[in-house]
C-alpha cells in the first residue's frame, strides 16, 4: 500500500473510532487528526522529525513502544507536551522552535540520572519519560512537580538577542505494564483540555480492582503492624574528612510472612490513610531504641510534623528518652510545607535537647524553605535534598544550589549531610563543595542491624 493510501486508510479508521468512541477517545483522536491535518508536506515533516531525533539524540516513539512491550513489572510513563510551540513557530520561525525543543530536551536529560529511567522524543511537540523501577515513581513525580512545573527558569528560553521566550509543559501520567502509552495520552489530553499542569490516568472500569488492591495493601500493612513486622534497616552516614561512620539512619521496612522486605513506597500511604501512622512510628522507634541500647554508636530517627504535633506521640518519645537516654539520637524532621506552626517544632526541639539529642532537617532545599524560621530553631544538621545531589554532576544550577545551601549552613554553624551519594564522582564533588557528611549507596545500602554489626 502506498503512503497516500495508508494515510487515507488511517483517516478512515480514526473517523470511525471517533464516531463510536467515548469522550476520552474523542479527545485523543481529535489530537491525532489535528497533527495529521497540519502536515501540508509529509516528506518535509518526516525530514524535520528525523532531524529533531538526531539533534535531541533521543530514542523515538518506536523505541518507546518496543520498551513498553518488554515490560514485566509495573512502570510509570510521563508524556510531556510542549506548550506555546505553535505561536513560537509563527512569530520566530521553525528554526527558533527547533532550538526551543532542543533546549527542552537538554533540560529533561539533566533530571534523569538512573539507568531504569529513559527519555524519548515522540514528535516535534512531545517527550516521554519511562520509569521502570517502582521505587523511583515518587521521586519522579516530585521532580515533575518541583523541577518541571514550579521552576520558572526551566520554562524560559533565551534567544541570541537576549529575549526570553516562555514555553512550559503539560503532562499526562500513567502506571502499569499494559496500554501505558494510550493511558498517558488520554491523561495528557484531559490535562490540556482542562488547562491543568498534569493529570494521572484514571479508568473507572478499573475502580473495583483498584479498590481491592488498596484494601489488600491495607490488610497486609495492618497485619504486619499487629504482628510486629515493622522493622528498622540502617544506612551509614559518613564523615567526609576521614570516611568513618558518624551515625546510622534508621529506615522503616515491612517484612512479609515469607521474609520478603517491602519499602515504605508500598505501605506508607496505607499507614497515613488508616490513621495508624503514630502506632507505626512507635513500633519503629521502639525497635531502634532496642538496637540503640545494645550499642554505643549514634542513630537517626525520622519524624514528621504530624508526629511532633501529636501530644500522645510526644509523651511516648519522652517516655523512651527517659528510659534509654538520647545523647546519641538525632531526630530528623522532614522539611515540608506542612509545617505551619514553627512553635510546635521549637517546643519539640527544646524537649529532646534536654536529653542531649540532636536535630536534623531532612530534604532541605526540596521545597520553599523558610530560612528565617529555620535559623531561629536550634538545629544541628541540614540534610540536603537528594534530587539536587543526584543532578550535581550534570546540572550547574543544582551544583550552585548545593554550594549556596552549604555556605548558608556554615554561616549558621550547622553541619550538612548530602544524601543520594551513589558514586565516587558525586562524593568527590560534594566534598569539594564543603559538605560535612555523606550518605548513599556508594557508602552502604540500608541493611539489617546485623549486617553492620549492630546486633
Amino acid at each position: 500500500m502506498n503512503d497516500l493510501a495508508t494515510i487515507e486508510d488511517n483517516l478512515s479508521r480514526l473517523g470511525k473510532l471517533y464516531t463510536d468512541g467515548d469522550e476520552k477517545q474523542k479527545l485523543v483522536i481529535s489530537s491525532l487528526l489535528e497533527e495529521i491535518l497540519s502536515c501540508k508536506n509529509m516528506d518535509d515533516i518526516h525530514l524535520q522529525i528525523d532531524k529533531m531525533d538526531e539533534a535531541t539524540d533521543l530514542p523515538n516513539r518506536t523505541a518507546l513502544m518496543r520498551d513498553i512491550s518488554k515490560l514485566q513489572d509495573d512502570a510509570m510513563l510521563v508524556m510531556l507536551h510542549i506548550n506555546q510551540l505553535e505561536p513560537i513557530k509563527q512569530l520566530y520561525g521553525f528554526k527558533m522552535a527547533r532550538e526551543v525543543i532542543i533546549d527542552k530536551s537538554n533540560k529533561l536529560k539533566e533530571i534523569i540520572t538512573e539507568k531504569e529511567v529513559t527519555l524519548y522524543s515522540l514528535n516535534l511537540q512531545k517527550f516521554a519519560i519511562l520509569i521502570k523501577n517502582r521505587t523511583l515513581f515518587e521521586k519522579y513525580l516530585s521532580i515533575l512537580q518541583y523541577y518541571i512545573f514550579n521552576n520558572i527558569e526551566n520554562s524560559l528560553f533565551c534567544t541570541e538577542d537576549g529575549e526570553e521566550i516562555i514555553s512550559d509543559f503539560t503532562a499526562g501520567i500513567s502506571y502499569g505494564n499494559e496500554h501505558l502509552h494510550y493511558m498517558a495520552n488520554i491523561a495528557l489530553q484531559e490535562a490540556l483540555s482542562l488547562k491543568e499542569r498534569y493529570k494521572i490516568y484514571e479508568n473507572k472500569s478499573e475502580d473495583m480492582s483498584s479498590r481491592k488492591a488498596v484494601l489488600s495493601k491495607h490488610r497486609v500493612y495492618k497485619e504486619a503492624l499487629h504482628d510486629g513486622r515493622i522493622v528498622p534497616y540502617f544506612q551509614p552516614i559518613i564523615d567526609s574528612k576521614d570516611a568513618s561512620v558518624m551515625k546510622y539512619e534508621a529506615l522503616a521496612r515491612l517484612e512479609l510472612y515469607d521474609g520478603t522486605i517491602v519499602t515504605p513506597y508500598d505501605f506508607l500511604d496505607a499507614a497515613i490513610e488508616d490513621n495508624t501512622f503514630e502506632f507505626f512510628t512507635r513500633q519503629m522507634m521502639q525497635k531502634v531504641f532496642q538496637v540503640y541500647e545494645r550499642n554505643s554508636v549514634n542513630f537517626s530517627i525520622n519524624l514528621t510534623y504530624k508526629n511532633i504535633n501529636s501530644q500522645s506521640m510526644l509523651d511516648y518519645i519522652k517516655n523512651r528518652l527517659d528510659k534509654y537516654g538520647g545523647d546519641r539520637i538525632t531526630f530528623e524532621i522532614v522539611e515540608t510545607e506542612e509545617i505551619d506552626d514553627y512553635e510546635v517544632v521549637e517546643r519539640f526541639i527544646n524537649m529532646v535537647k534536654l536529653y542531649g539529642s540532636k536535630i536534623s532537617i531532612d530534604d532541605f532545599g526540596s521545597g520553599y524553605s523558610n530560612f528565617t524560621n529555620l535559623i531561629k530553631l536550634n538545629i544541628d544538621f541540614l540534610k540536603l535534598d537528594g534530587t539536587l545531589i543526584s543532578k550535581i554532576l550534570t546540572d550547574e544550577k543544582s551544583r550552585f544550589m548545593v554550594k549556596g545551601l552549604i555556605e548558608f549552613a556554615k554561616s549558621t554553624e550547622i553541619k550538612t549531610v548530602a544524601e543520594f551519594v551513589s558514586s565516587y564522582e558525586i562524593a568527590q564533588c560534594v566534598k569539594e563543595l564543603g559538605v560535612d557528611y555523606l550518605q548513599g549507596y556508594y557508602y552502604g545500602e540500608p541493611k539489617r542491624a546485623l549486617f553492620y554489626g549492630l546486633e
